[in-house]
């Protein structure tokens, strides 16, 4: 017998593969099934013999608390045509089948292969129902397909769970687990995102960088984090035509400062209670509230900015003393500038700080714009002191298309 176990990674699944080699055969010689001809392996032949396994197995698993399994009428198909295509099938590697079902189906979670010969239907039903992988809740489907091999019958059984691939639309309706393409290496992973998730920075545990940054709204829906900024305009603001870009720079900034008061999301009210949960505001919503934290002031302010025409993002990171932090920063010619919207209610031109000199307390790990998101490979002594070479700060690529790398 043959046997065999895959998962992909990305958050602990199974526990691996393993083989062992070899047909199983049966303790005692029948003679009498010798001289008996094997039956024609049709398409009833193999319906019933799927019908007959599925219901073999779901009187073990009902027992044992497992839900019921059932067919995957997709994989079925494609486990009969990788069947059909191998001279001697009997023979095969169950590594092979592993990776052509997952080269088809990317959101295989859990593969589980077993592959028995015997003379008899019987025998193989009874094959199959004994399998120690039947019990294992983690599966939800069985398909089997049934072949001759020289004398005997043989049957490929796989049992597995199917996973959707990751979008917002699938994390908001229910979350769970879902398969991934990462945009940089292209190696399919799994990940976990739940209804309830705060901030999320999603990472590849292949290649280990950064591809999303998510959050959720005040509606409680998760979104990317460029989808809060708006193309907010301030109220009543003016700029004076040809000012110095410093200047324009600190008539916004005074006016963001001085009508946000910052609050933290468990002092928010929503609804007469106490909203405790993490939430990022749009900008609208930030200057309606006249209120927010960290990162709810920080996108109305880079907002405003790339607005009136600044290159500005938002930094998330780390502040020497205050922790997790999330700042702007702004270009104004060949200059940087941090902008803190959270430590002052008051804003002077002493306060417009080049980030080279604020490097050794403001330690970005992500930035991201109105349409963007960008991640660094480089030495902390060069992002901290530049947010906007494209050498030093990569904006995240869109996902690859065509047929994905395999790991």
């Amino acid at each position: 017998m043959v046997r065999g176990f895959f998962s992909f990674g990305g958050i602990s699944l199974a526990a691996g593969l393993a083989l062992s080699a070899g047909l199983q055969t049966a303790g005692r010689v029948d003679l009498l099934s010798f001289i008996r001809p094997l039956p024609e392996v049709d398409a009833a032949f193999q319906r019933g013999f799927r019908s007959d396994a599925m219901s073999r197995i779901n009187r073990v698993r009902l027992p044992a608390g497992a839900e019921e399994v059932r067919g995957d009428e997709e994989l079925q198909a494609c486990l009969e045509s990788f069947i059909h295509t191998q001279a001697k099938p009997q023979d095969l590697e169950l590594n092979d089948v592993f990776d052509y079902l997952q080269g088809r189906f990317p959101g295989a979670q859990y593969l589980a292969a077993n592959l028995v010969t015997s003379r008899e239907r019987e025998d193989l039903l009874g094959k199959i129902s004994g399998w120690t992988a039947v019990a294992n809740p983690e599966f939800d489907t069985i398909n089997t397909t049934v072949f001759h091999a020289g004398g005997r019958l043989g049957v490929l059984a796989v049992m597995s769970r199917r996973i959707p691939e990751f979008s917002l639309e699938a994390a908001n309706h229910k979350g769970g687990r879902f398969f991934n393409r990462c945009p940089h290496c292209g190696v399919i992973h799994a990940l976990e995102i739940e209804r309830d998730s705060r901030t999320l920075i999603l990472s590849c545990p292949h290649c280990e960088l950064p591809f999303d940054v998510l959050a959720v709204d005040t509606q409680g829906r998760i979104r990317r984090a460029p989808s809060f900024m708006e193309g907010f305009t301030l109220p009543g603001s003016i700029l004076k035509e040809g000012s110095p870009p410093e200047e324009r720079i600190l008539s916004l900034w005074r006016k963001v400062a001085a009508h946000c008061q910052y609050e933290l999301d468990q002092d928010r009210k929503a609804d007469g209670t106490k909203e405790t949960r993490e939430v990022w505001k749009s900008s609208s919503e930030t200057w309606a509230e006249a209120a927010g934290d960290c990162e709810d002031t920080s996108i109305l302010l880079a907002d405003v900015l790339i607005k009136a025409g600044f290159d500005a993002r938002v930094a998330i990171g780390w502040n020497g003393n205050i922790g997790q932090h999330a700042w702007v920063v702004v270009k104004a010619g060949k200059r940087q500038y941090l902008l803190e919207t959270t430590l002052q209610e008051t804003v002077g031109p002493e306060d417009l700080v080049e980030v080279g000199a604020g490097s050794s307390f403001y330690r970005p790990e992500q930035l991201f714009d109105a349409k963007r998101i960008y991640y660094t490979t480089a030495r902390p002594d060069r992002f901290g002191v530049d947010y906007f070479s494209p050498e030093v700060w990569k904006a995240v690529p869109e996902p690859p298309s065509g047929t994905l790398t395999q790991r």
